[in-house]
């Protein structure tokens, strides 16, 4: 039902009437009915896939987010206020697998970008506004804890995160590779067993 999802979407298309047994889903269906000529809802439901879709154009970007919100949806809006919507879509549509691997690949993506904005500096002394050394009430210099520590320890633990998230992957591709369209597993034959 859904492997072709991207595939179905031109700015004409209408979600719900593409794809009306979503609405069997209360949430959705509420979402449906919330608003009278049903574009609003429609648009959010495609950006929606093209985010967390693997086959989407959209899927790797790292923006992604953003741009579904400026080009499919027409307008700027917080994600957050649809996180439950989000959240039934991706439950509705992905594997327990996917929904790892997309978690995965969000952890990743946020941790990446944090780590590019940190700064890396050692261990230093703190200083007053004249520059002198500022003294603890026993007289020792009061040390600043520096950040290269941390930051060494997990760039360093980088390749490893990144080795795991590829072996999921690559189970996950396998095992799509195994089961042929909409589900069905495909012959031996057909993945080259026999």
């Amino acid at each position: 039902m859904n492997e072709n999802m991207i595939e179905k979407w031109n700015s004409s298309n209408n979600f719900w009437e593409v794809f009306p047994h979503f609405r069997i889903i209360d949430l959705f269906d509420k979402f449906y009915k919330k608003e009278k000529n049903k574009t609003f809802s429609s648009n959010v439901m495609w950006a929606i896939a093209f985010c967390v879709k693997r086959d989407s154009p959209m899927y790797n970007l790292p923006n992604k987010w953003e741009l579904a919100a400026k080009d499919i949806v027409k307008k700027d809006i917080n994600w957050d206020d649809y996180d439950d919507i989000v959240s039934m879509f991706k439950q509705s549509v992905l594997t327990q697998a996917e929904r790892s691997l997309l978690a995965w690949e969000e952890l990743m993506f946020k941790r990446d970008k944090y780590l590019k904005t940190q700064d890396y500096y050692f261990d230093k002394y703190a200083t007053n506004d004249n520059g002198d050394n500022v003294l603890t009430r026993t007289g020792q210099f009061v040390t600043i804890k520096g950040t290269a520590e941390q930051l060494d320890k997990a760039f360093s633990a980088t390749p490893k995160m990144y080795s795991d998230f590829q072996k999921i992957k690559k189970e996950i591709e396998e095992d799509e590779i195994k089961r042929g369209r909409g589900n069905k597993p495909k012959s031996m034959s057909e993945t080259n067993e026999v």
